[in-house]
């Protein structure tokens, strides 16, 4: 088989139901878009399980079979990077997806919910609260608030700047880390950005990036140190063939 050309992206999608009540799998356009327009392919990674996730009690959702597992491992296996998106809920298949491109050391760039998931995975007890207030949900509008950047992180290496400006449409807020580092808080202190040291890019940030790109180029500086990292990995990868 001939060697693929162009890096493959992975991004994680979410379940919900159309207009019509179908259940149906979901993602923003904005991530496919943007993986295009680096010139990768996107390639969108299901749920699998035969159970509706939406309408489910988080508590009675059945654990991820082997089989699911394995599944789910040889999706990630395919891709050379992996783009963990915003959303309004994160499953236990989100958090084995991430585990896993985490111990395969595949690049990871997650966003708000993205960063959320990574810090879940990072966390055995619980990381997120609700928001004090409505600060830092604001749809539409292209700049919400600052961010600190903290030195000496790979997120001030690839920005460097100390304070950069964001969109922002969270609910919810991380609280802690473990493994992880905070690279970045918002002015009212809100942790906005985590990485893992001892990996070559695993980086989540709260704010949206993917939204950014026509107008902003710290947002073009994220997405294209992440593409950067998952094209190095999808040589690498062709080497080791």
């Amino acid at each position: 088989m001939e060697n693929k050309k162009k890096s493959v992206i992975g991004i994680v999608s979410y379940p919900t139901y159309d207009d019509e009540n179908y259940y149906i799998v979901a993602m923003y356009d904005s991530y496919t878009k943007v993986v295009l327009s680096k010139g990768c392919i996107p390639y969108i990674i299901p749920h699998i399980q035969n159970v509706d996730l939406v309408n489910t009690k988080t508590s009675d959702i059945p654990p991820l079979t082997e089989e699911e597992k394995d599944i789910y491992r040889e999706m990630i296996d395919s891709c050379d990077g992996l783009f963990i998106p915003g959303g309004n809920r994160i499953y236990e298949f989100h958090k084995f997806i991430a585990s896993y491109a985490i111990e395969k050391n595949i690049p990871i760039l997650g966003t708000c919910l993205g960063m959320q998931v990574l810090a879940c995975v990072d966390n055995i007890d619980r990381c997120l609260e609700t928001n004090p207030d409505a600060t830092h949900k604001q749809r539409g509008v292209k700049y919400v608030h600052k961010v600190k950047v903290i030195n000496n992180t790979l997120l001030s290496k690839i920005l460097g700047e100390s304070e950069i400006d964001v969109n922002s449409v969270h609910q919810q807020h991380v609280t802690h880390v473990n493994r992880f580092v905070v690279s970045a808080y918002s002015t009212d202190g809100l942790i906005e950005a985590i990485e893992l040291p001892e990996k070559t890019f695993v980086i989540g940030v709260q704010w949206h990036p993917e939204k950014m790109t026509d107008y902003d180029e710290n947002a073009n500086k994220i997405i294209d140190a992440f593409i950067s990292e998952c094209n190095k990995n999808r040589l690498k990868n062709k080497i080791s063939v």
